[in-house]
């Protein structure tokens, strides 16, 4: 008999790809509000402060927050389409596709950090990556029977 945490653990991809749509749009539409913390943090400048001195560097802001929208919305519908075909069904193959999903995660924390220079920007992944690990290993036997 199927446990309810294995029938249902795709429905975490599903909100975390529902999730990054929402987020990508908003970089591709709506960036200067996302843009504020990360100029401040990189340049101890506000947004305002950073377009006044080079407005030619916030244009090349704009451009590449777009371009990271639109790879987090592709990658979303990825993530979507994996989950409600393969995952969903328990397919072995998809199981081992989502691994791609905390490895990205894992990955753009590190970045952060490096880039950065700030340990606390990887505490806010903790919480996304435990959902994503506990989407990934609840349904374990569903993927793999004895």
């Amino acid at each position: 008999m199927e446990r309810v945490y294995e029938k249902y653990a795709w429905v975490v991809f599903l909100a975390l790809g529902l999730l990054w749509v929402v987020v990508g749009l908003t970089q591709i539409f709506l960036p200067v509000g996302l843009i504020e913390n990360d100029a401040q943090l990189v340049t101890d400048m506000s947004w305002s402060e950073l377009e006044a001195s080079s407005p030619v560097a916030t244009d090349l802001v704009r451009f590449l927050y777009g371009g990271m929208g639109l790879l987090k919305t592709s990658w979303s519908f990825l993530v979507l389409a994996i989950t409600l075909t393969g995952y969903r069904r328990g397919e072995k193959w998809a199981w081992y596709t989502m691994w791609l999903v905390p490895i990205l995660l894992v990955s753009s924390a590190l970045f952060n950090v490096s880039f950065v220079g700030d340990v606390f920007q990887t505490l806010e992944w903790i919480p996304i990556m435990t959902v994503t690990l506990l989407g990934l290993l609840l349904p374990y036997r569903k993927f793999f029977p004895r």
